[in-house]
C-alpha cells in the first residue's frame, strides 16, 4: 500500500462501520539496533520464490489481482468495504505480463539489504480475548527508503522508512463464525512476528504483491501502518518447517481466527481448496492442540491471505488505522 511519506502521521483509529477519532503518531525513521533473532529463511533480490513452500500452482504465472474487487465472498477476489483510491499510476514491472494477466514470482526483484531491528511483540490471553501488541518493527528488512542505486528502485517503491509505532489489537481467544461473512477494510490481520498484514491491494487497487516492490521478506513500509505484509512472507517460516512441510499458524485475522501456512499432500493449499473468504475448516494447531476449526490460509494466489471476514472484525484496535 503506497502512501506519500510524512514526518508526522495522522492515524485514524477507525472501526468498521463506526466512528473515527484521530491521534498523532511520530513516524521518524528508526535506526537499526541490536538484532532480534529472525527466522532463517528469506528470498533473494532476484527471485522471490526462494525459501517458499512447494506448490501445485505455476509461480511463474500467478494470476494478477488488480481490480478484482467483489461485493460478496468470491474465490480469487477481495471483498473490500470501500474501493481503493485509484488515483495514482504505477510502472508495470518486467515480471508482470498485462496481456496474460499474470506475474512471475520467480523473477520478481526484491529490495536490497538485510537490516536487523529490535522488534517487540506479544500475544497474550486475557480472559476470553487474545491481546496482540508490539512496536511494529520487523526483525529484518531491506533498506528503506529504497536507494536509487538499487535496481528495485525503478519499480514502485514506497518512499517511507521503517519506523517504530506501538499498537494493540484485541481479538476473541475462541472466535466464532457469523451466519454471513463481512467485507474487510484494508488491514486484515497481524502476523506472529508482530507485523501488520494488509489486504491484497495497494492504495490504487493494484495487486500489491504482484506490482509493488518488497524486500526479501516480502514486506515494505508505508506511512500509515509502517512495515507490513500483503502476502506470504518466507521470513515467517523456518527451513525446518519448509523441509518437513509443517502446517503452522503464522498470524491472526482481525476476527480472531488463525492464519496458517497449510499443506495438503505435501504442497501449499491453493485457492481451489478455500472458500470466498480465503479460509476453510480443517485440523490445524490451535492453542497448543490440533483442532478442527475454521481458519484462513496463505496461498500464492490472489487475494493471498484474507478475502473477507467469516467472524466479526474487532473494534479494539489502537495504533493502526482501521
Amino acid at each position: 500500500m503506497r502512501r506519500r511519506a510524512l514526518t508526522m502521521v495522522t492515524i485514524l483509529s477507525c472501526v468498521l462501520l463506526g466512528s473515527c477519532t484521530s491521534a498523532t503518531l511520530s513516524a521518524a525513521p528508526t535506526q537499526p539496533v541490536a538484532p532480534t533473532p529472525a527466522q532463517d529463511c528469506a528470498s533473494t533480490t532476484t527471485d522471490q520464490a526462494v525459501c517458499m513452500p512447494p506448490s501445485a500452482v505455476n509461480l511463474a504465472a500467478l494470476p494478477l489481482g488488480t481490480g478484482k474487487i467483489s461485493t460478496a465472498p468470491v474465490v480469487g477476489s477481495e471483498w473490500r468495504c470501500r474501493a481503493p483510491d485509484g488515483t495514482q499510476r504505477v510502472t508495470t514491472p518486467p515480471w508482470v505480463d498485462t496481456k496474460t494477466g499474470t506475474w512471475d514470482l520467480e523473477t520478481k526483484a526484491a529490495v536490497k539489504g538485510d537490516v536487523r531491528y529490535k522488534k517487540e511483540f506479544t500475544a497474550t490471553q486475557v480472559g476470553d480475548t487474545e491481546v496482540l501488541s508490539g512496536n511494529g518493527l520487523p526483525a529484518r528488512a531491506g533498506v528503506f527508503p529504497v536507494k536509487p542505486s538499487d535496481p528495485a528502485y525503478r519499480y514502485n517503491p514506497d518512499p517511507t522508512a521503517v519506523f517504530a509505532h506501538n499498537f494493540k489489537v484485541t481479538v476473541p481467544y475462541d472466535p466464532t463464525a457469523n451466519a454471513s461473512p463481512s467485507c474487510e477494510n484494508g488491514i486484515v490481520g497481524v502476523a506472529d512476528d508482530g507485523i501488520p498484514i494488509l489486504d491484497a491491494f495497494d492504495a490504487d487497487g493494484n495487486d500489491a504483491a504482484g506490482v509493488e516492490t518488497q524486500d526479501r521478506c516480502h514486506g515494505h513500509p508505508n506511512d500509515m501502518v509502517g512495515y507490513h505484509f500483503h502476502s506470504l512472507s518466507p521470513c515467517l517460516l523456518s527451513k525446518a518447517e519448509l523441509r518437513d512441510h509443517t502446517t503452522v499458524q503464522v498470524g491472526w485475522a482481525l476476527d480472531g481466527f488463525g492464519i496458517y501456512v497449510e499443506y495438503a499432500g505435501g504442497k501449499l493449499v491453493t485457492d481451489a481448496d478455500l472458500d470466498g473468504c480465503h479460509g476453510r475448516t480443517s485440523t490445524v494447531p490451535w492453542h497448543g492442540k490440533n483442532v478442527d476449526i475454521y481458519h484462513y490460509d496463505m496461498t500464492f494466489e490472489f487475494p493471498y491471505v484474507v478475502g473477507c471476514f467469516a467472524g466479526t472484525p474487532t473494534a479494539q484496535i489502537t495504533g493502526l488505522p482501521y
